[in-house]
């Protein structure tokens, strides 16, 4: 499947893409800001988390360092991820395989096939909806009636095809058995162990990945550029208006939220009051982990619900969500509006082409989900 990543936090993206995190083993104290202290009551006993490999010191050392010149006063230590390329990750902890039918509900698979009855390749996709780019296509031609058909030119050969839009119904029943990535597996692992951590604290915890970015250019151009003083007001503000018995507060996020919902009526966001809606919305299933708050009781639901974790993580906590086992919400910067498809208070940065974890549905990293199918599915 195609997925969603890191760039389209603010922006309305093309196709889902999933965030993963970072994948290690064991929480140690590296660096802490030079102030863990801020006036705001709503910031007492917060305290964050940098899931970071210890082999891309180089991630951790820029992090850090935009920590402590963006939020001085806040508290944090790395947490060394999970690396699944260097330890064996327990099944019973985290599944090696994954089914694409929970994601499918939510995900984008609309695609282009091939109409053409009497030949062989009909019905076979031709691409996603979302690749489908005429502009920069050097080996078709793509012409779109806009009525759900199409027909295509292979450059090449002159040869011309009918084609047609439609869902990927294969995702959604019986779903495609994929095997998780070892860094998928590792990203998950990681999650997992974090929500151990804040399991055992009666405060929030703040749980950020090592490309976390609070200096981006915002939705609404016209409020100038985001920096770790906003970060600081309107997490703040968020942790005052977010109903207290939330369970994760996403930070940064993409998918399927208050204003935006897929298949939640209205009448899912009567717990909170129209004043908080502008600073909060009701996730009902969002993608990306690169940083959100989670509460003690959150955590507490995560692990009972991951026996083993079945899923890329990001699928996992946003299904639990869709299924209103988990209180979940995402931050909205001043100048999101319910026309975007992703937002918050944080961005990521571009680690194109670096990247630590393959992605088992594809993405935009130019993985092949063909290659994660697993045998027999």
């Amino acid at each position: 499947m195609p997925a969603v990543d890191s760039k389209v936090l603010k922006r309305p993206a093309a196709k889902v893409l999933r965030k993963p995190a970072a994948a290690r083993a064991s929480t140690r104290s590296v660096a802490r800001s030079r102030s863990p202290h801020h006036s705001s009551q709503e910031f007492n006993g917060l305290k964050a988390y940098v899931v970071n490999l210890e082999r891309r010191p180089d991630r951790w050392e820029r992090v850090q360092k935009m920590l402590k010149t963006e939020t001085p006063w806040l508290e944090f230590e790395q947490f060394a991820a999970s690396d699944g390329k260097l330890r064996v990750i327990p099944e019973d902890e985290v599944a090696k395989t994954w089914n694409t039918k929970c994601n499918a509900v939510y995900a984008d698979f609309e695609e282009w096939v091939y109409d053409e009855p009497d030949l062989p390749l009909n019905g076979k996709q031709w691409k996603w909806v979302a690749d489908a780019n005429a502009e920069e296509d050097k080996e078709w031609m793509f012409n779109d009636n806009g009525d759900g058909t199409g027909m295509v030119e292979k450059l090449a050969t002159g040869e011309k095809f009918n084609i047609k839009q439609q869902f990927a119904q294969r995702y959604l029943e019986p779903g495609l058995v994929q095997n998780m990535s070892g860094g998928e597996r590792g990203c998950a692992h990681s999650h997992l162990r974090m929500w151990r951590v804040a399991a055992e604290r009666e405060a929030h915890t703040l749980v950020l990945e090592d490309d976390v970015q609070f200096n981006f250019e915002r939705s609404d151009s016209n409020l100038g550029k985001f920096n770790g003083a906003i970060f600081t007001e309107r997490l703040s503000l968020a942790l005052k208006m977010a109903p207290a018995d939330f369970d994760i507060l996403y930070l940064g996020w993409a998918g399927w939220r208050g204003g935006h919902f897929k298949r939640w009526g209205t009448g899912s966001e009567e717990m909170i009051s129209e004043d908080a809606r502008q600073v909060v919305r009701k996730a009902e299933y969002v993608w990306t982990t690169v940083a959100y708050v989670i509460s003690q009781a959150g955590a507490k639901k995560l692990l009972a619900a991951a026996a083993p974790l079945d899923q890329p993580v990001d699928n996992f906590m946003a299904w639990e969500a869709s299924q209103n086992r988990l209180n979940s919400f995402v931050v909205l910067d001043e100048g999101d509006n319910d026309d975007l498809w992703a937002g918050g208070i944080v961005d990521q940065v571009d680690f194109q082409g670096d990247s630590d974890i393959a992605k088992s549905d594809g993405g935009v990293q130019g993985c092949n989900a063909e290659d994660f199918a697993a045998s027999g599915s």
